[in-house]
This record gives structure tokens, C-alpha cells and sequence, in this order.
């Protein structure tokens, strides 16, 4: 202890005996560092979190319209299965005893095939669909709605035992999903274990036709005596995985999709296919439809946001490493240190030169300067004699004006921020209470069996999201079609009767860019002025097909048509009307001289419209 007071009153000492110089020098390094690395440790803090809660914001934002998308598709796959279970020609096939002779036997699969091309032809990402029997899989040659190769059909034998068509068996016409699984394994076909992973690795869709069809009028029930197909719908892992894909906003940032009890539907590594998630979030950290969690990957923390689909119920997870958030801080805070050390070395040099000039003056700057940092910006310190003082304190008084100023102007800017983000998710609101209502519409049509208005529903579904969510002029042609085909479908059941729609699209690059809804105003005049004078037999033909450099598309009908000044009117002078003239500028501008809107057409005979644009 006597040794502690020695050395406590040798500093006292030192203190005692120091200038006055070197106490204002050490004073100001420590009224100028201990506030900053204070300040550079608690802003360090603070910004991380709001990172993290702005992150957690967008996270769950972007997980939510992941899952709404793809519940789409998925809505739309299950109101195809609907409309293909109560089709009365596959109730007629299938009411029947089990054939005897193989010829009979290719005979219903021909006709199967060509009753799920009716409702699966169009559709690209399908494996295999399927009507399953204990006896034989029909529709094998149904290659038309895959693009995946090689096709292998479903065993009956294997399929009926196995845990898929008794789960299917017991729901008694319910569509169910069952996540990614081996059907090698599951069907007993350990031969074809050596297949490529992304033809072994698929998730289903099933249900038993169980419904009973209106035929002639009357209801039809499935007799006891007949075994009733099981419809099985086989996807490749990557038909999720297109709807997760996208530029990681964030370094390390994946996607993947994962049921309820924890088996994998799709994730980046294909060799996790099918196994149980070893995150093990699945247990206890969706307890909701949707959230965001920060939690430990191995050793790593993360921030996840995930989203449960209404139609399967699996979960899509967006996983983001805490890291890679908060990379950019020890940058900002050795900006605050750098800060720090030119104040304390600027503040060493002013209070060696001005010490001892200092003494009255500084405690009137000391007390300015307290009320400052305790938020008072309205401080004024009154002249003083000396020069130096003079502009000093001149100088201090403008700051804390600008200081006032800023206050001002940040809290303005931030009002003017908080408007605009309540601007954008009213904006965000008005589309997603459309989309919603529209699905409950469809629904309400399918619980009342009308197919017809709830494909007219998913169509205006379909248009209005590509019209309200694609804000981009230049489009993939294949997206422009699909645009197309549900604004036909739609002006085809307002004018039933009236005139038939038919495609003829071959030979089309795929990926093609094009100006967004070039061929609309063009099918929009066919169906309003062409067909105005029909009453029945209408006919407009849509066709697309590659010709050495070019692509050509026509738009013709047997309408009323138009005579040749007509035509030139159109053409030379603008007087098509605003669609037309908005077709050309836009080809005009897209492709210059490359693009050309051609017309031909005769009165009472009908128009064919061509626009060719370069391939």
C-alpha cells in the first residue's frame, strides 16, 4: 500500500509541476479522443443493427414475392388438374374393364395422351405427366409438354407401393405435393440409380380421379368395379429452382425451398436433394407463415427470412450471411478514428500556439462548447477583444447556425423519405390486393365448377401482373406470347361464337428480345374493327416462324377488310389509330430501318398484318 500512495503522489506532483502549456495539450487529446472512439464504437454498434433491420425488411420482402410467385404457377398447375379430372372424355376411357390384349392397351394410351396434351402440352418444365394405373402409366408417349430428357415412365408396380399412391389413396381426390425424392428408390428401380441427378431428383403432384363429370347432361359416378387412374405430375428440381433464381443482392445469398418436416425441395447443392434439412430451422424457427430470424449456419451466423407457400405449404427460406452485412463497417469506423486522430493532432498544434492567450477566454469556450454537446445549437458567445478570439469565436457562432440549419434540412429530408417509402408500399398494396381478390374470384368460380370464367381469371391474373410488375419496354418474345394468349383466350369468351384465335409459332429463337406487346394493338384492331361485321365464323391466325435472318409474324383474318387508300392512309399518313402508330415508332426505334409493318388487304375478303423484325 505505501508503495501505491508514493507512486499516486509522484503524479500528483508531476501534474502539479506541468505548464500550463502541456495540461491544455493533454487536456484537449483527451476531451477530443475519449468522446470520439466512444462515438466511433457506439455509431460502429448502432449502424450494424439498423443494417440488420433493414435487412430483415427487404429479406422478408423479397422471400414473400419468391413464394407468391411460385404459388401462382403452382395455383395455376392445380386448376389444370382440376379441369383434366372432370373432362368427360377421360371418364369414358377409363370406365372400363382392365384390357386384355396389348393392342387395346396402346389404344387408351393414345387417347391418353392426347387428353393431357388438352391441358399440359404448353407447359415446359414438367418431367412426365401421367395417369398411373396397377396395370400400366399412361400417357409415356407424351413428350410434347417436356423438355427434359431422357423421359422414363412411371412403373404401376412400383408406383403402387409405394408411399406416394397410398398417401394419395387416402385423401380420395385431393391434390398433394410431395417434396424432392428419388423415384428410382421409391418405385423400385435401383437399375436406373445411375441416372444424372436432375432426372432422378423430382418432386409430385397427385390426386385420384375421383370427381364425377357431367356428361350428356347428367352427373356420372365412377362404378366400383372400375380402378380409377391416380394422375401423377413429375417436375425436375429446376422448375422451382427458375422461380428462386436471381442476382444475389448480397455476396453468399442463396435460395432454397424446404417442407415442413425438413426435406429439401430444391437447394443450390443437388447432392442435398431429397435429404433432411441439417439447419434443422424447419424446427423451430417457422413457426409462422412468413418471418426473419438471425441464427447459426455451422459456425457462420446468418439472417434468414422465409415464407410458406399457401398451396404446398413448403417453406422458402433466403439465407444471407450476417458478414457480408455489415462488411462495410470497420471501414466507417476507421474513417471515425482517422477523424479522431487529425482533430487530437490539430488540437495539440492550436492549444501549444494560443495556450497562453487562453485562460479567461477558453472557460467561456468551455461552456459553450458543454451546452453544445448537450444539444443546445443556440449558443452565442459574445466578442471578445482579441483577434484571434474574435474570429474564433465568429467562426464557432456560424457553425452552430449551420448546425441548426442542418438539423432543419435533415429532418425535412427524412419527412420527405418517410412519405416516399409510404408512397412505394401503397403503390406495392394496390397490385397485391388485386392479385388476392382475383384469386379468391377463381376460386369461388372453381368451387362452383366454372372452369370457363376461372381461366378466364388465371388469363387477367397473368396479364395484369406481366403489365404491372415488368416495367421494362424490351421483353423476351416467349413472355410477350404468353401475354398474348391470355388477352386472345379472354376477347374469345367475350366474343364467343364470333370467331376463333389460332397460333402458329415455329422456329422461334428462344431468349428473342422484342418491344413489350408489339403484336396487341394489331389483334386488338383484327377483333374490333375486322371482326365488327362477322356474326359467326370468324377466324384471326397469329403465326411466327424465322426466315434466313428475319422473323416474320402475321396477324390475318377473314373479316370485313379495306380498301388499298385505306391502307395507304395507314401506312404513309398515321391514320391507323394511337395502337398502330405506337407499333411503328416503337420498331422504328428498336431496330431503325431492320423492321418493317407490312398490310394487305381486300374488302369482304379479310387483312393480313406483317411485322418483321431482324433475328
Amino acid at each position: 500500500m505505501a508503495g501505491y500512495r508514493y507512486i499516486y503522489r509522484d503524479k500528483r506532483n508531476l501534474w502539479k509541476n506541468m505548464k500550463l502549456r502541456t495540461k491544455l495539450i493533454l487536456c484537449f487529446v483527451l476531451l477530443i479522443s475519449i468522446p470520439s472512439v466512444t462515438n466511433a464504437v457506439i455509431n460502429y454498434k448502432t449502424s450494424s443493427d439498423i443494417i440488420v433491420s433493414n435487412a430483415e425488411d427487404s429479406i422478408l420482402e423479397i422471400v414473400k414475392k419468391k413464394t407468391e410467385i411460385s404459388d401462382l404457377m403452382l395455383n395455376h398447375i392445380e386448376s389444370r388438374t382440376i379441369d383434366l379430372i372432370s373432362d368427360p372424355d377421360l371418364f369414358t376411357l377409363f370406365d372400363r374393364q382392365q384390357p386384355r390384349t396389348d393392342e387395346e392397351l396402346l389404344r387408351m394410351d393414345r387417347k391418353a395422351t392426347e387428353i393431357l396434351n388438352k391441358y399440359f402440352r404448353n407447359e415446359q418444365d414438367f418431367y412426365s405427366v401421367q395417369l398411373v394405373t396397377s396395370y400400366y402409366s399412361f400417357g409415356g408417349g407424351a413428350t410434347g409438354y417436356t423438355t427434359n430428357s431422357p423421359f422414363v415412365s412411371v412403373p404401376p408396380s412400383g408406383f403402387v407401393h409405394s408411399y406416394i399412391y397410398q398417401k394419395i389413396a387416402e385423401v380420395k381426390g385431393s391434390l398433394l405435393w410431395f417434396p424432392t425424392y428419388d423415384w428410382t428408390r421409391i418405385y423400385g428401380q435401383p437399375q436406373l440409380g445411375g441416372m444424372d441427378a436432375k432426372f432422378r431428383m423430382v418432386f409430385s403432384a397427385g390426386r385420384l380421379l375421383n370427381i364425377s363429370p357431367v356428361i350428356d347432361g347428367m352427373s356420372r359416378s365412377w362404378p366400383q368395379r372400375v380402378e380409377r387412374p391416380v394422375l401423377l405430375i413429375n417436375f425436375n428440381e429446376e422448375y422451382y429452382r427458375q422461380y428462386m433464381a436471381q442476382t444475389p443482392a448480397v455476396q453468399g445469398s442463396y435460395f432454397y425451398v424446404v417442407s415442413r418436416e425438413g426435406q429439401i425441395v430444391t437447394y443450390p447443392d443437388n447432392s442435398l436433394l431429397g435429404m433432411t434439412d441439417a439447419n434443422g430451422w424447419y424446427k423451430d424457427q417457422f413457426t409462422s407463415v412468413s418471418g426473419t430470424a438471425l441464427v447459426k449456419q455451422g459456425k457462420e451466423d446468418v439472417l434468414i427470412g422465409y415464407a410458406a407457400s399457401g398451396i404446398t405449404g413448403w417453406v422458402t427460406v433466403y439465407v444471407v450471411p450476417y458478414r457480408q452485412l455489415v462488411r462495410n463497417l470497420p471501414t466507417v469506423s476507421y474513417t471515425d478514428l482517422g477523424i479522431t486522430l487529425v482533430l487530437l493532432l490539430l488540437s495539440v498544434g492550436i492549444a501549444y500556439v494560443i495556450s497562453s492567450h487562453l485562460t479567461k477566454p477558453i472557460k467561456k469556450m468551455m461552456a459553450a462548447i458543454q451546452l453544445t454537446g448537450a444539444g443546445d445549437f443556440s449558443t452565442k458567445i459574445p466578442d471578445q477583444p482579441q483577434l484571434e478570439f474574435r474570429i474564433l469565436v465568429k467562426r464557432y457562432n456560424q457553425m452552430n447556425e449551420r448546425i441548426l440549419e442542418l438539423i432543419e434540412e435533415n429532418y425535412k429530408s427524412t419527412r420527405r423519405e418517410k412519405e416516399a417509402e409510404m408512397l412505394a408500399l401503397n403503390l406495392q398494396l394496390n397490385p397485391h390486393f388485386l392479385y388476392n381478390t382475383l384469386n379468391i374470384i377463381n376460386w369461388m368460380a372453381l368451387e362452383r365448377e366454372e372452369s370457363e370464367i376461372s381461366q378466364m381469371i388465371v388469363s387477367l391474373s397473368t396479364m395484369l401482373q406481366y403489365t404491372v410488375n415488368n416495367g421494362q419496354e424490351e421483353v423476351l418474345l416467349e413472355d410477350d406470347l404468353n401475354w398474348l394468349r391470355s388477352y386472345t383466350h379472354i376477347m374469345g369468351k367475350r366474343y364467343a361464337g364470333v370467331f376463333e384465335v389460332e397460333y402458329d409459332m415455329e422456329n422461334l429463337p428462344p431468349g428473342k428480345v422484342v418491344p413489350k406487346l408489339f403484336l396487341q394493338p394489331i389483334v386488338e384492331n383484327a377483333i374490333i374493327h375486322s371482326m365488327e361485321a362477322v356474326v359467326s365464323g370468324g377466324r384471326i391466325m397469329i403465326t411466327g416462324r424465322r426466315s434466313g435472318e428475319r422473323l416474320y409474324f402475321t396477324v390475318s383474318d377473314n373479316g370485313v377488310g379495306m380498301s388499298k387508300d385505306h391502307i395507304e392512309d395507314m401506312l404513309i399518313h398515321d391514320a391507323g389509330g394511337i395502337g398502330l402508330r405506337n407499333v411503328k415508332k416503337r420498331l422504328n426505334l428498336m431496330y431503325g430501318g431492320l423492321a418493317e409493318l407490312q398490310i394487305q388487304s381486300e374488302p369482304g375478303v379479310g387483312t393480313v398484318v406483317t411485322v418483321v423484325i431482324p433475328y
